[in-house]
């Protein structure tokens, strides 16, 4: 494993304008966990940085988003844990040569590992949500894409953020091989199970714990990947929270969603293969007006001898 430190500068006018800090490198064959610590970083009223991989392409440089460090005003304290899987392509980790933080009103600031030849200012931004969507929709709908015009496909692009979480998949791995049959089957089981695990989970009690993303450092480290599951990134910015659930047994981390067969699929291919309905936890659900609101859900392992971090409900 290769450990080194850089220094975290703030970028103006294609320029290092300052320093506001440094960041901690422990770079392993596979993955990566980024220590980032900066004070001064003066950012008036915002309260959020996106933070970006910076990775060379060509001679150009590409920043592969990573989620959004929120209460970084006016310092930051964050720990990022990625992987191959986290970079677009597996092939890209290699690439990666540092990190920026992208405020709204475009201030920037990055540390590089090495020189680069690319103005860190004006990276070609990109999601991996939405590039991993778009690639699943080429897919799927072929002729819909070679017949659609380049203002349609401009408009379609600037509408899939916007749309719904049961009507976007940007995560979903969709399969058509399956029977209308054969998915009623599974749905009448699933619902049997539902019955059943509903009232196990009232006979033990369920402590739920709302938490932020940030909060899955708590957890032991070979859970820390989570953080960058995409199934989780599209819960957790369409409700702006997660979960723990514990039952005393089992400790599980929820994604906040509704219940739909498609998503269930998704859920599952992500490694959430459990909903969890508020309503048979007695919770008051974010969306009063929906039964099937509640928590996809997966057990994680516990930090020996600590509790959840967040706030009860």
């Amino acid at each position: 494993m290769k450990r080194f430190i850089r220094y975290l500068y703030e970028y103006g006018q294609g320029r290092r304008l300052r320093n506001v800090g440094f960041v901690k490198v422990e770079q392993g064959s596979d993955d990566c966990v980024l220590h980032i610590h900066g004070k001064g970083l003066r950012l008036e009223e915002e309260r959020s940085l996106k933070l970006y991989l910076i990775c060379t392409e060509e001679e150009n440089g590409i920043g592969i988003w990573q989620g959004d460090v929120e209460r970084v005003n006016p310092a930051i304290n964050y720990r990022m844990y990625y992987t191959r899987e986290d970079t677009l392509r597996p092939e890209m980790f290699d690439r990666v040569c540092g990190m920026a933080l992208v405020g709204s009103r475009g201030r920037v600031f990055a540390a590089l590992w090495e020189d680069v030849g690319f103005d860190v200012e004006h990276l070609r931004l990109v999601d991996p949500r939405m590039e991993e969507y778009r690639e699943q929709r080429s897919k799927q709908e072929p002729e819909e894409s070679n017949t659609a015009g380049p203002e349609e496909a401009v408009q379609e692009s600037k509408k899939e953020p916007e749309e719904k979480p049961e009507e976007v998949q940007p995560y979903a791995n969709m399969r058509e091989e399956d029977s209308v049959e054969a998915e009623q089957r599974r749905e009448e089981s699933r619902g049997a199970d539902e019955e059943i695990h509903a009232e196990e989970r009232a006979d033990r009690g369920m402590r739920c714990t709302k938490i932020r993303r940030e909060d899955l450092a708590t957890l032991p480290r070979c859970e820390w990947k989570l953080s960058n599951n995409s199934f989780l990134l599209h819960g957790y910015y369409n409700y702006h929270h997660l979960m723990f659930l514990d039952d005393g047994e089992w400790l599980r981390l929820g994604v906040p969603g509704i219940y739909h067969v498609k998503e269930a699929k998704a859920a599952a291919a992500f490694g959430f293969p459990e909903f969890i309905r508020c309503r048979d936890l007695e919770m008051q659900s974010a969306e009063e007006d929906d039964t099937d609101f509640g928590y996809w859900c997966r057990c994680v392992k516990r930090q020996p001898g600590s509790r959840p971090c967040g706030s009860d409900l």
